[in-house]
């Protein structure tokens, strides 16, 4: 009996997956372009016209994570726009069945980004005539993978919970406060942006440990953004 509910919510789950990937290649080959070539665009950019490494990092990691960001948010409003949002709890069986699809699918984005993200690098690397280590590398991909997933677990339950409009001011309004929050923290008390600085200078000087407690983070959230997200879903009529 386990083995049979066991396929079948698999069976659920990857049918989700497919009606997901459906919606994303449904805006053509030019939207999905965008994506694979945004970023290693920029960043090579950047690197021919003598931008540190350090900088271009950021801005791929930066660039990915946002681009790939927007896809979970642009996939809610395939949803709304097409009126296809009556067929989550029945395409994939239940609602269940309906959020963890989603979830793997934008893991699965989230891989993508990090190769992305190394490849991107990789390449900046060699215009700049400073060869990016193979560990380097994968550091960056893991770190912008662990971003994303972070990312994704926290907007799920405001997309489950607002129209994706809605939910996109909730996000940037819930990003500014905590930002401004930061800031004003750091202007006002030396000791807290001295604090901060010494958080990042470990985090780069033990990165293996650093991913390892972000992983932990990670999977905490996406526990609590599944959990979250079924009460909001649950409560709403398909």
């Amino acid at each position: 009996m386990n083995t049979t509910a066991n396929a079948d919510a698999m069976t659920a789950i990857l049918r989700q997956i497919s009606l997901d990937w459906n919606r994303t290649i449904s805006y053509g080959r030019s939207y999905i372009a965008i994506f694979f070539a945004y970023v290693p665009g920029f960043t090579c950019l950047m690197a021919a016209t003598g931008s540190t490494l350090d900088s271009v990092a950021g801005a791929a990691i930066g660039g990915a994570a946002s681009g790939f960001l927007m896809l979970n948010i642009t996939l809610f409003s395939y949803e709304q726009m097409n009126n296809h949002h009556w067929m989550n709890g029945i395409v994939p069986i239940n609602r269940n069945h309906q959020i963890l699809g989603r979830f793997a699918f934008l893991i699965a984005c989230d891989l993508v980004a990090g190769l992305e993200v190394a490849v991107s690098i990789a390449c900046a690397g060699i215009i700049m005539h400073e060869p990016v280590k193979v560990t380097d590398a994968i550091g960056f991909a893991a770190m912008t993978v662990l971003i994303l997933v972070l990312l994704n677990a926290i907007v799920q339950p405001f997309l489950y919970r607002f129209s994706p409009y809605r939910a996109m001011a909730a996000i940037i309004l819930s990003l500014g406060v905590i930002g401004g929050a930061v800031i004003g923290l750091c202007k006002a008390l030396p000791e807290f942006e001295k604090t901060v600085e010494q958080l990042a200078e470990a985090i780069s000087r033990h990165q293996a440990i650093a991913l390892a407690a972000f992983l932990i983070i990670d999977v905490l959230a996406l526990v609590f953004s599944r959990k979250i997200s079924l009460h909001i879903y649950g409560s709403k009529d398909i």
